[in-house]
């Protein structure tokens, strides 16, 4: 019985001794913020391009611009455009938006915050599209714009990107005239404004580390190993033997 628990001793140490891979998962908190922001206060609707007034940590954000197929038209306060075609067939006609991540982090987003407003012969039903990490634009939401400046929130399913994400703004039917315009602006819920943002978080990505075994724990391994190699030996019954006369 003794020796039966001595057994039982060492297989247990030679067991905990085998256990030789631990991960070290080092992550920032994950928390909902705005990562990346445009201020169109000071636009006067036809500039080319809007650069970010806010970029978070470990992100590189990429300027505020049109596409081909669309025309910059005068406006306070927005980024306005005409021109405006079905996507489907009009692939140039967007608003393009975005950033890209440093490298061994990773952005998650999934909220859209701003305002926009068109004329009366401007795009009515509007979608936003999303690329990750180089991949295809894929609809994320869709939204009916209306002739008065309109502040909305877009939530849509999480995106994480480990290099980047870009969106953009399309209209999913055309304007009813040519020279219909739709404009995006600062988020203005309540009387208060804020800039057009792109919200969710940025999080190193885990670093899975390998535990080595100390040299003692080596030690133990084998010797256990060892004594519990004996002992099965030594427990073994005697063969019986036979002797004729």
């Amino acid at each position: 019985m003794l020796l039966d628990m001595k057994f039982a001793k060492l297989i247990k140490s030679a067991l905990a001794g085998a256990t030789t891979l631990g991960l070290l998962a080092i992550a920032n908190p994950a928390c909902a913020a705005s990562l990346l922001q445009y201020n169109f206060s000071d636009n006067s609707g036809i500039t080319a391009t809007e650069a970010p007034s806010f970029v978070a940590a470990n992100l590189i954000g990429v300027n505020f611009t049109r596409g081909g197929g669309l025309t910059p038209v005068s406006a306070t306060d927005g980024f306005n455009s005409s021109g405006w075609g079905a996507f489907a067939a009009n692939p140039n006609d967007y608003l393009n938006f975005g950033f890209n991540v440093t490298s061994g982090y990773s952005a998650v987003v999934n909220q859209l915050a701003f305002a926009s407003v068109r004329s009366n012969t401007g795009p009515s039903n509007m979608a936003v599209f999303a690329a990750v990490d180089g991949g295809a634009f894929t609809q994320l939401a869709n939204f009916t714009q209306g002739t008065s400046d309109t502040s909305r929130i877009l939530n849509f399913a999480p995106l994480t990107g480990a290099s980047s994400i870009f969106f953009r703004i399309v209209a999913t039917s055309a304007a009813s005239a040519t020279g219909g315009t739709f404009r995006v602006e600062n988020f203005t819920p309540n009387a208060t404004t804020s800039p057009f943002s792109l919200n969710g978080n940025v999080s190193l990505i885990p670093v899975i580390v390998p535990s080595v075994p100390e040299p003692a724990t080596w030690a133990m391994m084998l010797l256990g190993f060892g004594m519990v190699g004996a002992g099965v030996r030594s427990h073994r019954k005697p063969a019986i033997q036979t002797t004729y006369a």
